[in-house]
């Protein structure tokens, strides 16, 4: 029973629209059925059962004496009554969308349509064109407001269709006009996540890529920002080798227009523009440049809120900005970083794993080996973060030249050939795979053994591809020349 769509939705009720579904289950107008007495009732008990999560109890035959007072189960009872309360928790939540606030246009919309259907037209022509003057101009619409001019010239042509007088165009250009701004919008930004889960994962997108670049009008590009930055993120996931000029397009197009746009669009944007620094960092892991205007980016938009979601971090970008900030030199930063935000972590657990991962990587960055190493959380169920605190440790068992280190190296393969076959892709096992082999390679060889050093040099360039590989990279350079180790930065 716990698993019904009733159950289910009750769970999810706030504590305003726990009142409203009891008070509406009172009405006739929402609970006019057979069972309608015992809806409120019935309600009233899985609300209570649902307010118990210690000691919850969904069993049916305890329900159906609580709700109706009898010893005897009548079987298909309670479930006829757990119907008609369903539709009364849905009509709860059907009208806690429909009138919040950011559905106003519609509610408007919709109150026009009805004084047109009511013989209203003059009301009806108010408030169609009052809602045209409402909504976001041209220049400054998201695919949303777009859709609403569209629907709104729509209505203009219907009342010119309805009063042909046999002149004029019946507005039919201003509607294919909003129409086509539509559509393209919708179209690149479509097509724009296509493009980048691309880059991550094997996608067979067949001819949905075709001809875009040909038959998209320069004056709807002109016309609408938004589409014109969407257009040039297009162009620059379509090719096969990004620049740091192709960014920096994107960038100046955007700011340009910051001012027309909103902050839920410039939010969309800039995870674009960072998203494009982490595709030429995967391909060129030396370009220092992207790697100091991403930490920018991440500062800016940390600032302004563009990371959050819901007042809160994602694990991973929680991470990746402290990544980042140490790969540019800035730990100090990356630090209070982590201290600053450790208490909106998404599914952070009671024991502050995601947090101490990022403090590791900071200890790790200071030459704290032996403290990041009691640091390091034992195991996370995402696999992502799973896999950098067990690079993470044996980076640092690395370092301090740890006996273990064998060991946990055969661990970590076992691990990747169990486990890449079920969770990772092919590109993320390939990655650690050769992280794996590098670093058995690194651990085997003997400090001052230029001719070692310098193959496996030859061979860490060869492979840039592999996780850690600034990391890799350094300590093969230490093993041409020791001295190295100790110099400062």
């Amino acid at each position: 029973m716990e698993d019904s769509q009733l159950v289910e939705l009750i769970r999810t009720l706030t504590p305003e629209e726990r009142v409203l579904a009891t008070q509406l289950a009172k009405v006739d107008y929402f609970n006019s059925g057979k069972f309608k007495a015992y809806c409120p009732v019935l309600l009233e008990v899985l609300l209570q059962i649902n307010d118990n999560p210690d000691n919850q109890i969904w069993d049916k035959e305890e329900i159906s004496k609580k709700v109706f007072g009898q010893d005897t189960y009548v079987e298909g009872r309670l479930e006829k009554t757990m119907v008609e309360v369903h539709k009364v928790v849905k009509s709860v939540v059907q009208m806690q969308h429909y009138f919040s606030e950011e559905n106003e246009f519609q509610q408007q919309f919709d109150l026009a349509k009805i004084a047109h259907k009511r013989g209203l037209e003059k009301r009806y022509v108010q408030s169609i064109t009052k809602l045209q003057k409402q909504i976001p101009s041209i220049d400054s619409s998201d695919r949303q407001n777009l859709y609403q001019h569209f629907l709104l010239e729509y209505e203009f042509h219907d009342l010119d269709s309805l009063h042909n007088q046999l002149k004029g165009d019946l507005n039919v250009p201003n509607v294919l006009y909003s129409l086509e701004l539509y559509l393209w919008l919708t179209r690149l930004e479509l097509l724009n996540r296509l493009l980048l889960q691309q880059k991550v994962a094997k996608i067979d997108h067949g001819e949905v890529l075709m001809n875009v670049q040909e038959e998209i009008p320069d004056r709807l590009l002109h016309a609408s920002p938004l589409l014109n930055i969407n257009y040039c993120i297009f162009l620059s996931l379509s090719k096969p080798d990004l620049l740091s000029s192709d960014i920096s397009l994107v960038f100046d197009l955007l700011q340009q227009n910051e001012s027309k746009l909103s902050s839920a669009n410039l939010r969309g944007l800039y995870a674009y523009i960072r998203n494009l620094c982490v595709i030429i960092l995967n391909s060129d892991v030396e370009n220092s440049e992207i790697l100091h205007v991403l930490h920018k980016l991440y500062q800016d938009n940390l600032r302004r809120g563009y990371l959050h979601y819901q007042g809160k971090l994602h694990p991973a970008t929680y991470h990746a900005v402290c990544q980042n900030a140490i790969w540019v030199k800035k730990i100090e930063w990356a630090i209070e970083f982590s201290e600053t935000y450790k208490d909106v972590i998404i599914d952070e657990t009671d024991s502050r794993d995601f947090y101490k991962l990022n403090l590791a990587a900071c200890l790790f960055a200071q030459a704290k080996f032996n403290e990041c190493l009691d640091t390091i959380p034992d195991s996370f169920s995402a696999i992502g973060h799973h896999l950098i605190s067990k690079r993470l440790n044996l980076k640092a068992l690395y370092e301090t030249k740890s006996d273990l280190l064998p060991y946990r190296l055969d661990n970590f393969k076992m691990y990747l050939a169990r486990t890449s076959p079920k969770l990772l892709s092919e590109q993320k096992r390939q990655i650690n795979t050769d992280f794996l082999n590098l670093l058995v390679q690194l651990s085997t060889s003997i400090p001052g053994d230029v001719k070692r050093a310098e193959t496996l040099i030859k061979r860490i360039k060869e492979k840039k591809q592999a996780a850690e590989w600034r990391w890799l990279l350094e300590k093969a350079e230490e093993l041409k020349n020791p001295r190295l180790k100790n110099k400062p930065d």
